[in-house]
């Protein structure tokens, strides 16, 4: 579990490249032992759109925003926290509902399943 106001934080910083038309942004955090990987998808209508493929955002600017995020989040993270989480969705609506997932599932061996598995879950 993490201090509200890094969700704030990370809503904040990503609330930049919302859309007019946006209806939720569903942002995924991944941690491994020496990396991390971050993504972001913005729902509007009935499509998402992942952040590498939003118009006009250029991929320094999303590093720039992630690192930033990261710098936040790894310190909060490794909090006093013996099982740490390996990632985290943060579901956030235009209506302003927030919603956390943390997930301790092993990640070492490969991620594609998972993924394929979280897509299943949060994007359809």
């Amino acid at each position: 579990m993490m201090n509200e106001n890094i969700y704030q934080a990370i809503f904040d910083e990503l609330s930049k490249y919302l859309t007019a038309e946006w209806n939720k942004i569903i942002v995924y955090l991944e941690y491994g032992s020496a990396s991390y990987s971050f993504a972001f998808y913005i729902q509007s209508v009935d499509k998402y759109i992942k952040c590498y493929d939003i118009p006009g955002i250029s991929d320094k600017k999303l590093a720039k925003s992630f690192s930033y995020i990261d710098k936040i989040v790894s310190k909060e993270r490794s909090k006093g926290e013996k099982n740490l989480w390996t990632n985290m969705t943060l579901t956030v609506t235009k209506t302003g509902q927030m919603h956390i997932d943390f997930d301790y599932t092993d990640l070492s061996e490969g991620t594609y399943q998972f993924k394929k598995n979280w897509k299943k879950k949060y994007l359809c």
